[in-house]
């Protein structure tokens, strides 16, 4: 494999994984938000 395409399949990888991590960072402090909100309401 030349050098060009492993540095292009770091990148893709870095960047889809990167995306994953973000969603689910973002989607677990939504759902901690959510969570504190409906305590505050009982």
């Amino acid at each position: 494999m030349s050098t060009g395409a492993i540095i292009m399949m770091l990148i893709g990888c870095i960047g889809l994984w990167g995306g994953c991590a973000l969603a689910i960072t973002i989607a677990f402090k939504h759902s901690k938000k959510r969570q504190n909100e409906n305590d505050t309401k009982e």
